[in-house]
């Protein structure tokens, strides 16, 4: 599968549409009863990690079986600002953050996070549409928790890697990964380097938590392929490493569902013009769908998950708690 393939029903199904009836890869060979002597065939390409199988990883992010592109290769880069409406307050939230936690109303209270000159933090951009293979480079995505947050609100992965959560203060953390279940629940202890990390074992969508702060969330999207960036509160992104010729570049903001798309074309060692993508928010309209789904204001795509995948909308009074996915997402 071409990685726009993934991109683009990920996309649709993100953006309120039906995904085409790609079926899912058939089970790995270790996954063949504990009596077989069938050895694992040596994997085409690197795959992020062997966790939780490097075969069925493969199978998704490198089915045609490549050998990992070797071609020239550029750099795609731009910046996400808002464009309409202000984020409104989210009250239910922020009542939520008790006063030890004061950096956290400023991270939370709003629907979305806005910094400088209206630049858009917590955007998920994705390149795709190229031809070839482009293994992840590292097996773990490491998130600090710090004063009350995630320092972020929007994690993206390529299947076969990792979330490591550390303490980066005084306090201790207990996250969780909604989505998921019968996984080990670590505990990140202030001063230790030991992290809790958690497996995604399928494509999809998440929500990270954390059981001790429940108003500590972040939307965690996991991806069959390589080339993707979450902006910061500068709004900026860059994506390395993107094999040259035309491609697409699409943006979602997971707080309010807004999305846009560029198509570009990447050239050999030179990064592209800065692409410029105003995410539009009206907050009229944004109540309205509120109130026809229960739950919206608190998250808004949480109903917009890939198929197959079952992953709760977050409630803020109260502790969520997840249903197992059971089949791939595409």
């Amino acid at each position: 599968m071409r990685p726009g393939l993934a991109l683009g029903c990920l996309a649709v199904t993100l953006f309120a549409a039906a995904c085409s009836k790609e079926k899912a890869p058939a089970p790995s060979a270790s996954a063949a009863p504990s009596g077989s002597l069938k050895p694992a065939a040596p994997l085409a390409a690197p795959v992020a990690s062997g966790l939780p199988d490097p075969e069925l990883i493969s199978s998704f992010v490198n089915p045609n079986k490549e050998a990992p592109y070797a071609g020239a290769t550029g750099t795609v880069r731009g910046r996400v600002i808002a464009k309409g409406d202000a984020a409104t307050d989210v009250a239910q939230v922020a009542a939520k953050i008790p006063a030890a936690c004061p950096a956290a109303k400023g991270f939370y209270g709003k629907l979305f996070r806005e910094g400088p000159n209206r630049s858009l933090a917590d955007v998920l951009v994705a390149v795709t549409g190229y031809s070839g293979y482009v293994p992840e480079r590292a097996p773990i995505q490491k998130v600090e928790a710090k004063e009350c947050t995630f320092g972020t609100r929007t994690l993206a992965l390529t299947f076969g890697q990792r979330i490591d959560v550390t303490s980066g203060d005084k306090d201790t953390y207990i996250p969780e990964l909604l989505g998921e279940h019968g996984q080990p629940q670590l505990v990140a202890v202030p001063g230790n380097k030991t992290a809790s990390s958690l497996y995604p074992t399928h494509v999809g969508r998440y929500v990270l938590i954390d059981d001790l702060k429940l108003f500590m969330t972040a939307d965690v999207f996991v991806v069959k392929f390589a080339t993707h960036a979450v902006t910061g509160l500068d709004g900026r992104f860059e994506i390395t490493g993107v094999p040259v010729g035309p491609v697409r570049v699409n943006a979602l903001l997971p707080a309010t569902a807004a999305t846009g798309e560029r198509k570009v074309t990447v050239e050999a060692n030179k990064p592209t013009e800065e692409i410029l993508f105003e995410l539009p928010f009206d907050a009229a309209e944004f109540a309205k769908r509120s109130e026809a789904v229960p739950g919206a204001s608190a998250s808004a795509s949480a109903s917009a998950v890939p198929s197959g995948k079952a992953v709760p909308k977050i409630a803020p009074s109260a502790k969520p708690h997840a249903a197992a996915p059971h089949a791939s997402a595409h």
